[in-house]
């Protein structure tokens, strides 16, 4: 049964998402709204940038499990450095999570759960990030690649949890883009899990519609689906 408790725990936490270190146009804005869905617990996200100005990028990064805990982050992007095709930057910010665990029963030590960080209740957080990203040309069409490591900790208690993104992405024409990610995440007392992913996008002026696929290669080991629509303006 903690098994199970550790599968819900990384479901919660690792159903965000990164966007590289590239800063928004000042003014500009970015939304994303999607649904990840898995076995008996899906995933509904809501991911927005605004550009403040030309230094400063607005991020604010929730999501809403079928069980009903959920997580909302706020934080700032801030360019460091651009090395030719490289870019640099940081982020930090804060939020809170509200914790569920449908899949503990009555039995478990209540001082295991506090020992893995797993009480539930709400959970003030605070997020740290760096990332690195840069653009490239190919024979399939103009690409990027990201990096983005996030640690996010609760103000009390012993949750921590770290995460180390990567994505790899081509625009195939002006209407379709084609990417595929590693995400590896873990807890300051578990082990970690990694999900390889690959997504399709298609465009149709400021909107776009992505679908995609992901595969969980530890713990539960699940399949997941995901749709979503994006908005650029």
């Amino acid at each position: 049964m903690m098994r199970i408790a550790l599968a819900l725990l990384f479901c919660l936490l690792a159903g965000t998402a990164t966007a590289g270190p590239w800063p928004r146009a000042p003014g500009g804005v970015f939304a994303s709204l999607s649904r990840e869905i898995r076995s008996g617990d899906d995933w509904d996200a809501l991911y927005v940038e605004y550009g403040w100005n030309e230094r400063m990028t607005f991020v604010l990064d929730a999501g809403r499990s079928q069980n009903g805990g959920w997580i909302a982050i706020l934080s700032t992007r801030i360019p460091l450095w651009t090395l030719g095709r490289h870019h640099f930057a940081v982020s930090v910010g804060g939020g809170k999570e509200h914790v569920v665990y449908p899949g503990l029963s009555d039995d478990i030590d209540p001082n295991a759960l506090l020992h893995y960080g797993m009480t539930p209740g709400d959970y003030m957080l605070m997020q740290y990030g760096a990332s690195w990203g840069m653009g490239f040309d190919s024979r399939f069409g103009s690409g990027w690649a990201t990096l983005d490591g996030t640690l996010r900790k609760s103000s009390i208690g012993n949750r921590e949890e770290r995460k180390l993104d990567a994505t790899l992405g081509v625009n195939l024409s002006d209407s379709n883009t084609l990417f595929s990610q590693a995400q590896y995440s873990w807890t300051k007392y578990s082990e970690g899990q990694l999900r390889l992913g690959l997504g399709w996008v298609r465009h149709f002026g400021p909107l776009a519609i992505e679908a995609g696929i992901g595969k969980r290669l530890r713990l539960d080991r699940e399949t997941d689906a995901k749709i979503g629509l994006w908005l650029t303006f």
